[in-house]
């Protein structure tokens, strides 16, 4: 039987709230009395592991627990450290601590959270590493270089937020930002790209973090404020994937009608939830307006903000460029499914209480916006014109 104590910050420091034990067949959860005592007291999942006392039970590991694991690029990484694959409850323990929300994790013996490392477990490292640095060493894992001790900063570091890209978490005047930095394998110039996307989307309004461009040896960055980290606090976060109780591999199942149907029940205030509403509509606007198909349910997600659940700030919309006239995004969206059209959207407006004629003018405005303007914003980031043409086909209006 393993048996792990799970941790969420509360009040400036790590807390621990639940015990999680897997047999061999089935996780459960249950989270402690004292836990469950306090006035401060928050769920791990406001849906799936709300605040009782009792014991829930999967036959996988809970979502909102996994959202603390790396994905691609860092379960890579783990397996470089540790020369071999990892079970999933290994990955999430062999995390370091800058992952995404507000979770820790350690074996029953410990009462802090822990980290698995190749020498057992040990307590969270947090030094932090130039840039530059993991930057190179990302390029000689890239190249299979071998030699632990020219990656051992990397390696050490580890994995931080998931996702397929190599991302760092470094701080800007003492305030948290993840860096997206730019590879030898790109075929673009991605982080250039996602800024001039995010740029727009800000100044449509939608909910964007403080960002950045820059470069470092003449290779472009992409910052982008941490909305989950202040320097004294961790936010607890979950993703649209574990919130809906959607699979990894369930691509059939992703919705964003049922999205909105979890942010309504998460929901403590009808302004709030109305707001929510309106800004998912316009995010999927968005997304159909630049062509950005990896919106993913991991790529969504609601964040504990000011003691309530909410639909968490904008993240990874990175716009592909296509030769196609055929549109479509990862979630469905409404009677033609996954169909990236404003009469696709226009189909499920009701489900974000929002009228036909309302709905349209929300998708017009974002429609003409980046419509008249994508082609500025993608200069004034450096992209040269040829670049800027590859994008002139995912760029039209999609009606």
């Amino acid at each position: 039987m393993e048996r792990y104590f799970v941790y969420i910050f509360i009040a400036g420091a790590y807390q621990k709230c639940a015990l999680l034990s897997f047999d061999g067949s089935v996780y459960k959860l249950a989270y402690g009395s004292k836990y469950l005592l306090r006035k401060d007291a928050i769920a791990i999942d406001p849906l799936n592991l709300p605040l009782y006392e009792r014991t829930f039970e999967s036959e996988t590991i809970f979502g909102s627990i996994k959202d603390s694991a790396p994905d691609r690029w860092g379960r890579y990484l783990l397996e470089k450290r540790f020369s071999r694959k990892l079970t999933e409850m290994e990955y999430i323990l062999a995390n370091g601590i800058d992952h995404v929300g507000a979770l820790g994790f350690s074996p029953e013996e410990y009462n802090v959270p822990m980290r698995l490392t190749p020498a057992g477990y040990l307590q969270h490292s947090f030094d932090k590493i130039g840039l530059e640095l993991i930057m190179d060493q990302t390029e000689m894992v890239l190249k299979n270089e071998d030699d632990e001790e020219k990656l051992k900063e990397l390696l050490n570091y580890g994995p931080s937020l998931g996702g397929a890209r190599p991302k760092y978490s470094v701080h800007l005047n003492s305030t948290p930002y993840l860096a997206k930095y730019s590879i030898s394998l790109d075929r673009r110039r991605e982080p250039v790209i996602e800024y001039a996307t995010m740029k727009m989307a800000k100044d449509l309004r939608l909910n964007v973090p403080d960002i950045e461009l820059s470069k470092i040896a003449n290779r472009d960055v992409f910052y982008i404020k941490r909305f989950d980290r202040n320097e004294e606090n961790r936010t607890p976060f979950i993703s649209a994937l574990s919130l809906c109780g959607w699979e990894e591999n369930g691509y059939a199942d992703w919705s964003y009608p049922v999205l909105c149907e979890a942010l309504i029940n998460i929901g403590k205030k009808k302004p709030q939830i109305e707001s929510d509403l309106i800004e998912l509509f316009r995010r999927i606007a968005f997304n159909i307006a630049v062509n950005n198909n990896d919106d993913h349910p991991r790529n969504h997600g609601v964040y504990f903000y000011q003691n309530i659940w909410r639909l968490s700030p904008l993240y990874d919309v990175v716009p592909m460029d296509s030769g196609s006239q055929n549109f479509s995004l990862a979630m469905e969206i409404g009677l033609n499914k996954r169909e990236a059209s404003r009469s696709n959207l226009l189909s499920s407006c009701n489900y974000f209480k929002l009228d036909t004629k309302k709905a349209n003018e929300l998708i017009e405005e974002i429609f003409q916006f980046v419509a008249n303007n994508w082609r500025r914003y993608f200069k004034e980031a450096g992209l040269s014109d040829k670049e800027i043409a590859s994008f002139e086909n995912a760029m039209s209006i999609k009606n």
